[in-house]
């Protein structure tokens, strides 16, 4: 890292603290990391033509394609992370993080300004400079440190379970984060640990007629001793009437309309227990309350949403491990008055290719932010996998399969999960999402860099090639990933 860019970081680091601006040591923390991915047949049918007018088939599976008809999607990705920690005294530690662009990083070349001096642009056409990209302050918070409790006082992640709704995106290749900006108290009673927090969501004026907040609390009892933990997080997220932060994307009443007041109530249950060479853990999100108008003008639409999660391992002996991943996230029927979608968060995965990407935003580039915006919903998914680790090598293997839970029925009314839209089905869908076969490696060159490679094989399900046309119809095709990547973590 150059001297410049240090000095730069540790001014804006600086600049954030309410403190006097005084001589303090930094400890500097973060990663990076490049990956190139390729798929094939990311559509998962098999025309490279558009089957029906998705602008107006509002149940269509079929997503956008690129110019050219291509049935291959390639790119070249990278995550940046870096976070600058300062010891202010024995009471006070400033944490910070730094990133570019959106979700942690971007895209080799979306930003790239080619100097052409002349004319037709010919002569000084190899001469590329980067056009660079602003910093984006990630997490800027105090912990300040008293008898009874830590205090977190700023913009801060935080996690919760298994990290299905709320991950604070540690991991070296995590591209989301849950944050929050306000306070959260961290309270230890004997094995008991107790976090009331509050935040403030968005902030456009400054009274409550407009506000939207975040409070609840966490309790978690771990007792190591025993090998067990258990806990429940209980949160309120609401918005006032006069509230423009939230809209709908659905197409009833109008995609864009506020939702206006609304009030959800989060319960998550967490469990964790260890048997020996045998450990399994569940998370069980429960969402529910008033999601405001979202499928009308008039009233609020009830939300009710739930999710059942397991993961088990047992370790075979120090190098192989065998596990099993479980899950049920719930849909939506396409009703009007209650939605009961839940997505679980981004950055929870369980395959190479299902869920993973944002196929719409890969036909059709800025159709939503990201092809990372990707959520688990409205499936059931079983998981079977091993994992075999040495000095060197990590190997993992793995095969899923799963199925939606909601789907058109012909001569009733459902919902899109893939364009947020309701509709009327004229034919029926198939429930079956496919089965995939994954396979990783990744090789630990030293305990700071690491180079891996992934491949992921998907025999597409029916569901995909859904058109909700009697006239017209694909046929589902099977997509290949392939990636490779390199990070570093310091």
């Amino acid at each position: 890292m150059s001297k410049q860019l240090q000095k730069l970081l540790a001014m804006t680091v600086l600049a954030l603290l309410p403190v006097a601006s005084q001589a303090l040591p930094i400890d500097w923390h973060g990663s990076f990391g490049v990956d190139s991915t390729l798929i094939s047949d990311f559509r998962r049918i098999k025309t490279k033509d558009i089957n029906t007018d998705i602008s107006t088939n509002l149940g269509t599976q079929e997503v956008g394609l690129d110019a050219g008809k291509k049935a291959s999607a390639s790119w070249q990705s990278y995550v940046f992370r870096l976070a600058p920690t300062m010891v202010i005294n024995d009471a006070a530690t400033f944490f910070g993080e730094l990133s570019t662009g959106y979700a942690n990083g971007g895209y080799l070349g979306e930003s790239p300004q080619t100097d052409k001096a002349d004319a037709n642009g010919a002569p000084l056409y190899y001469h590329n400079q980067s056009d660079g990209q602003a910093l984006k302050v990630k997490k800027a918070y105090l912990e300040l440190y008293s008898d009874t409790a830590t205090y977190m006082i700023g913009r801060h992640t935080y996690e919760w379970g298994l990290g299905a709704i709320y991950n604070d995106g540690n991991d070296a290749w995590d591209r989301h984060a849950s944050s929050r900006d306000g306070i959260t108290m961290k309270l230890k009673i004997g094995n008991f640990h107790v976090s009331p927090f509050w935040s403030k969501v968005s902030n456009p004026g400054y009274t409550d007629a407009t506000n939207t907040k975040e409070y609840g609390a966490a309790l978690l009892y771990d007792n190591q001793e025993r090998d067990i933990a258990f806990g429940l997080l209980y949160g309120k997220k609401s918005s006032d009437a006069n509230s423009t932060f939230y809209k709908t994307t659905m197409n009833v009443p109008a995609p864009g309309v506020s939702l206006g007041a609304n009030d959800i109530t989060v319960t998550d249950l967490y469990l964790k227990k260890v048997f020996g060479k045998f450990d399994l853990a569940i998370e069980v999100p429960l969402m529910s309350g008033d999601l405001g108008k979202t499928t009308a003008t008039t009233s609020a639409t009830t939300y009710s949403a739930k999710a059942f999660l397991l993961q088990a391992n047992y370790k075979h002996t120090d190098s192989w491990t065998i596990g099993f991943d479980g899950g049920q996230v719930s849909g939506h029927d396409g009703s009007t008055a209650k939605f009961s979608a839940l997505y679980l968060n981004p950055n929870y995965q369980v395959a190479n290719l299902l869920f993973r990407y944002n196929i719409a935003a890969l036909g059709t580039p800025n159709q939503g932010v990201s092809v990372y915006d990707s959520y688990i919903t409205n499936a059931r998914y079983f998981k079977l996998r091993s994992s075999y680790n040495s000095e060197k090598w990590t190997f993992d293997s793995a095969i899923i399969y799963a199925k939606a839970l909601e789907v058109a029925k012909a001569g009733f009314v459902a919902y899109n999960h893939t364009n947020n839209k309701i509709f009327t089905a004229t034919t029926s869908q198939s429930d079956n999402l496919g089965t995939e076969i994954d396979f990783n490696a990744k090789y630990h060159w030293n305990k700071e860099i690491s180079i891996g490679s992934g491949l992921g094989y998907l025999f597409t399900g029916d569901y995909f090639s859904y058109t909700n046309d009697t006239t017209k119809s694909n046929q589902a095709k099977s997509s290949l990933l392939l990636q490779i990547n390199t990070s570093v973590t310091f």
